[in-house]
């Protein structure tokens, strides 16, 4: 393709006409052109016909091209030492703060409600001590400020000399008064001193082509239009063009992602801007969907002229007060009848470190008191008695955080301040289990509260730009399909579902919607759509070592250490576990289901190959045992049929016929149950473990995969209670001790413990031998210091689950956390020895209520700091480093009398 490019001019008049703009150019001072394939090197800036269509800078012509100073303390000069292309480049040199740099003037030259692409290449003067990160910022003044970082590159020290690239992509749908692109470094702080130096080359904005929508598949509202309605939060310039098309296809609910927001509609005292939440009112009136407010009061975006009187002052209780209630009065009267419903607060429970009832130390909690939350829900119901007034909160599937806003709601309810609650749902693929968001809603319903899903994502994992893998886009599906089928399943108490984004862009999380940057249905949309046209994804699933006493009357106590895995099914519930030895796979099926039919039936399928064939080979086994104990298929060497008072137990034998059992041995595997009545009328109800299509019995490419483990170390938890004070207790001394043991051959620091429990505590004693002592490392993993790993749910994963915790207690007492550890599940005494330090702790467990004979993953480690840069671990079973991130290697902990 050609284009025109404009050869050199005096840069006065290029800083101002370098630019990209969508009227023609009749400036006599680019009469002069010629024309050059697109993308050549000329200095100017190259356009598309009579249209300015890209923007490119090269330096080339010895001139900064139309960038200024953003600051004017830095300096900016065309540099020859380093260049991408070409011979030159621009040098930023002279930062003093992370926002020194660089900046090119947009405002009024990019077409509202256009895409742009964006690319640079940055390079470093000089070997920094550390890794650097260089970013792309877009700035935009429309009554409010908003700073939105585009994109931004990560160079290693050691790659300082080679050119990195930055790629993004922008639009906006207002009419600013100011927009600048600003390259910069990360902020740390107003006070910290920046003086990084790099050099920018080869800056290019370029029109993307227009998007376009596919207008033949499903709409998702028809699709759960007797349901619920499906919202999306969205951004302005999501309501024009390509993406208001997809909008109003597929959604007929709307919250604005964040432009009603305090900060943005009252951004100083007396002044409001309705501009943005008119848009929305009217977009959604046009559209006939429902607009949900979003938010009245938030300690993040808050209008934060509120805070001070006009003195400069922190405001008083009642300043506040009557400044939140003009707020919500002003707002909700303007939009009365309009927005059917209202986020009143949004997060004011503390994930760590609130008051004893679970408060976060927000400003509007420190001027005002923890009462401003009802006073707010006050205040709303009498601006407009017919909106429905919700509280919104994240990571609701934490107990001791669900319980804390339980509490909360609980008491708007009585007073009848609240009609429901926002659950915002960021989840990942992975966490938090389908169980601890049924718990959610089924908690907050038993009080008479509707339910609103509001922010509903699923994090892939693969940041934004980068290629989203076949197997993750689809394990990101079936993640979207359990949630929704569980939605409907409570529909009855769920009266919106809002996913939080039209379709993936750069924010907070990766590629986590049902359409992509292209606005095209990604396989999370058609697990929604047509779960039919997804292919089977292959579950793991982890079998340790032991051989369980087949032959005994009763469940031998080992299958109790085995992983249980749950079975898939529109109704009833079965799970699976496994174990192995050298000769037999054994297997323990148990069923839930009170009324026993001639036609219940396990059935097993065993790929002892792993070959994942469309049809059976030598190897292959389906085994089929009715409740009743008849066997018929495959022989297993031994099997059993025990009736329990909900259901009944299928445990057995397979022999490993082709080869020994081995670790890292991988075998497929399917599990089939059959209800055989499991309704009046007579009809079946099958669960599955991988194969969706139940057809194990002839095509083993669609089974789920065990691989053989070791049996970890384990320990017991002694029932009884100590008092939490440092000191060895008599009581300890009746708990068998297990040790913890350096990993260094140098050695370093041990521990001897001890575990007890009651209800649901986890009381520990753990004796360190160190004689050195050091707690003033800046990172808390470098002081000496104990660890404590918990899996409740002993699933043994390579990720961290909701209801997997990491607490730390320093030899000073000083705890810090990870997981879904907090400090008011935590108390712990540390007392001084000769030889070490003593550690005492109570853990409430939050997902798991102990019984005799239960087990649960647990993992101890010792940090040692012995000085002069020197440290060691010591651990009990891992002997990784990623017990912070990883619970397969955990050992085992088990409850006993």
């Amino acid at each position: 393709m050609k284009t025109k490019v404009f050869k050199k001019m005096s840069s006065t008049l290029l800083a101002t006409m370098l630019v990209m703009t969508t009227l023609p150019f009749q400036q006599a001072a680019f009469a002069q052109e010629q024309q050059i394939e697109q993308g050549a090197s000329s200095g100017a800036a190259a356009v598309s016909g009579q249209n300015l269509k890209v923007l490119q800078t090269d330096f080339e012509d010895g001139t900064l091209q139309g960038w200024l100073q953003r600051v004017g303390s830095e300096s900016l000069t065309v540099s020859e030492q380093a260049a991408h292309r070409g011979t030159r480049s621009m040098l930023v040199s002279n930062r003093q703060r992370s926002f020194h740099g660089p900046m090119l003037k947009m405002k009024g030259l990019l077409k509202p409600n256009s895409t742009y692409n964006i690319s640079f290449y940055v390079r470093l003067t000089e070997k920094p001590a550390s890794d650097q990160t260089i970013q792309l910022t877009a700035y935009k003044k429309n009554g409010a400020e908003s700073w939105n970082m585009l994109d931004k590159v990560t160079i290693p020290k050691d790659d300082w000399q080679q050119w990195h690239k930055v790629t993004a992509t922008y639009q906006y749908s207002d009419n600013p008064e100011e927009l600048n692109f600003f390259i910069e470094t990360p902020y740390v702080s107003d006070d910290t001193v920046d003086t990084l130096s790099f050099y920018v080359d080869d800056f290019t904005i370029e029109e993307a082509a227009p998007l376009a929508i596919e207008t033949d598949i499903p709409s998702l509202q028809d699709l759960y239009q007797t349901e619920f309605p499906i919202g999306a939060a969205v951004y302005r310039w999501q309501l024009e063009g390509a993406y208001g098309q997809l909008l109003t296809k597929h959604f007929n609910s709307l919250t604005a992602t964040y432009e009603m927001k305090p900060k943005f509609v009252s951004p100083s005292k007396g002044v409001y801007d309705f501009q943005a939440s008119d848009e929305y009112v009217d977009f959604a009136e046009k559209n006939q969907m429902g607009l949900r407010g979003h938010a009245l009061l938030w300690h993040i975006d808050a209008a934060e002229w509120m805070f001070k009187d006009d003195q400069g002052n922190p405001a008083s209780r009642e300043l506040l007060l009557s400044r939140v209630q003009n707020y919500v009065d002003t707002v909700m009267k303007r939009y009365k009848g309009k927005i059917y419903a209202w986020d009143v607060v949004n997060e004011a429970i503390a994930d760590s470190n609130g008051d004893a009832n679970g408060m976060r130390k927000s400003p509007f909690y420190e001027l005002i008191g923890p009462d401003y939350v009802e006073k707010t829900f006050e205040f709303a119901r009498a601006a407009d008695p017919d909106a429905k007034l919700y509280y919104n909160e994240y990571f609701t599937e934490i107990p001791e955080k669900r319980e804390h806003m339980y509490q909360l709601v609980k008491k708007l309810k009585e007073k009848g301040l609240i009609d429901g609650v926002g659950l915002q749902s960021h989840y990942n693929l992975e966490s938090p289990p389908i169980d601890e968001i049924e718990k959610t809603i089924n908690l907050f319903a038993g009080l008479g509260l509707d339910i609103q899903i509001t922010e509903l994502d699923v994090d892939s994992g693969i940041p934004y730009g980068e290629t989203l893998p076949q197997d993750v886009a689809v394990k990101q599906a079936y993640r979207y399909k359990e949630l929704f089928d569980l939605y409907e399943k409570h529909s009855d108490v769920i009266s919106s579902v809002t996913l939080w984004g039209l379709q993936d862009e750069k924010s907070y999380n990766n590629q986590a919607f049902l359409f992509d940057s292209a606005l095209q249905s990604k396989p999370a949309y058609w697990g929604l759509a047509d779960e039919s046209s997804l292919p089977i994804l292959t579950n793991r699933a982890v079998t340790l070592s032991g051989t369980p006493n087949t032959k005994a009357a009763k469940q031998d106590p080992l299958w109790n250490k085995a992983v249980s895995t749950a079975l898939k099914g529109n109704s009833g519930s079965a799970a699976f576990r496994t174990l192995w030895d050298k000769n037999n796979l054994y297997v323990l099926v148990d069923v839930k289901d009170t009324t026993k039919h001639a036609k219940d039936k396990v059935e097993l399928f065993v790929d002892l190959n792993n070959g994942k064939t469309p049809v059976y080979e030598a190897d292959d086994r389906h085994i089929t045992i009715s409740r009743e104990g008849k066997v018929t298929g495959a022989k297993p060497n031994t099997y059993r049929v025990r009736e329990a008072a909900d259901g009944y137990q299928v445990e057995l034998s397979i022999p490993l016929t082709n080869a020994q059992g081995a670790l890292a041995r991988e075998v497929g595997l399917d599990v089939r149950v059959t209800d055989g009545g499991n309704n009046s009328s007579g009809g079946q109800q099958v669960l599955y473990w991988n194969d969706r299509t139940l057809s194990q019995d002839q095509d083993t490419s669609k089974y789920g995969v065990i691989q053989f483990a070791s049996m970890p170390k384990s320990a017991k938890a002694l029932q009884g209670t100590v008092t939490i004070d440092g000191e060895k207790d008599a009581k300890w001394n009746k708990v068998t001790p297990f040790h913890i043991t350096p990993l260094n051959q140098s050695g370093g620091a041990s521990a001897e413990a001890r575990a007890m429990w009651s209800g649901q505590d986890l009381y520990l004693f753990i004796d360190v031998t160190d004689p050195q002592i050091i707690t003033n490392a800046p990172d808390p993993w470098d002081q000496d210091s104990v660890e404590i790993f918990l899996d409740e749910n002993h699933q043994r994963t390579p990720f961290y689950q909701y209801d997997d915790a990491q607490f730390r207690i320093s030899a000073d007492n000083v705890g810090t956390f990870a997981g879904s550890a907090s400090p008011g599940r935590l108390q712990s005494a540390v007392k001084k020895t000769s030889r070490g330090y003593q550690v005492e702790a109570r853990i409430r467990l939050q997902s798991l209520l102990p019984k005799e004979g239960q087990v649960m993953g647990f993992e101890l480690q010792i940090n040692d700091n012995q000085g002069n840069n020197n440290k060691s671990t010591a651990k009990w079973n891992d002997l990784t480093n990623d017990s912070w991130k990883n619970t397969s290697q955990y050992g085992i902990l088990t409850f006993s009398k």
